[in-house]
């Protein structure tokens, strides 16, 4: 179980987050949602051993994650960010860097870490990607082999900002399937998005943060009944049930004219 408590982070000037308390358990996808600025990305930063708290105490199965070596937190914690440099390397060698955590000095690459990233590959549905250069994939695509990156580091949690973002619709919901597979393998995965239809459709579990804090936390009709989306992003989100299932969608609210000297 990978969990905060009366968490506080933030940067020279001040915390960004203020008393944050969540779970994230295995077997799960847990949505974060937050409008810009709110402090998503960095609670991701922080569960993933990569920025420090200023207070409160950040627990995987009752062991402090920032007191973990990095070497042992790569063991526990795959963390994919928002952005990073693309690398003119092979798919097959990107994903290899999910296993580095494993190697010891010198650091050569054994047969059973390229069967690992072999695996990875199968399991995404890219193994005729494994020779392609990672520069000349397309979003999709790149994002699949980051997915089959973290899912060879064989972590218990995988930690995703903004996995979606700049794919068109079919990858967009390609890749919440693939985190769905994986909350299926029984790892606890946690996404950053701003797709608030796709995390309450996808998700099992919804955070919505708010300057720092959570405004809500619960199942996704837990979240969308407690109205707190419609406060934190001033849109109005309604659902509708389906042969499919429960739908979500958002609406834009009547803006609020102001008439000058009234």
């Amino acid at each position: 179980m990978l969990e905060v408590r009366e968490l506080q982070a933030g940067y020279p000037g001040g915390n960004v987050l203020r008393g944050i308390t969540a779970q994230f358990a295995s077997g799960q996808v847990t949505g974060i949602l937050g409008p810009n600025g709110c402090g998503k990305s960095t609670l991701l930063k922080v569960l993933a051993g990569l920025h420090k708290p200023s207070s409160g105490r950040v627990l995987l199965d009752g062991l402090s994650v920032p007191d973990l070596p990095p070497k042992q937190a790569a063991r526990r914690i795959a963390y994919l960010p928002q952005s990073r440099n693309i690398p003119e390397i092979t798919a097959l060698r990107m994903v290899l860097h999910g296993r580095f955590c494993y190697l010891s000095y010198p650091r050569r690459y054994r047969p059973q870490d390229y069967a690992a990233a072999r695996q990875a590959l199968a399991w995404i549905g890219a193994t005729d990607l494994a020779d392609k250069s990672v520069a000349e994939l397309s979003g999709g695509q790149r994002q699949k082999v980051y997915i089959a990156m973290a899912l060879a580091q064989n972590t218990g949690i995988i930690l995703m900002d903004e996995p979606t973002t700049y794919l068109d619709i079919r990858n967009q919901l390609e890749v919440m399937q693939l985190a769905r597979r994986l909350a299926e393998l029984g790892k606890a995965v946690v996404m950053v998005a701003h797709d608030l239809n796709a995390i309450l459709q996808h998700a099992d579990h919804v955070l919505v943060m708010d300057a720092g804090r959570i405004a809500a936390d619960g199942s996704p009709d837990e979240v969308y009944a407690s109205g707190k989306l419609q406060q934190v992003f001033g849109v109005a989100v309604h659902a509708a049930d389906t042969p499919e299932g429960r739908q979500y969608y958002c609406l834009s609210l009547p803006l609020q004219e102001s008439i000058p000297g009234k």
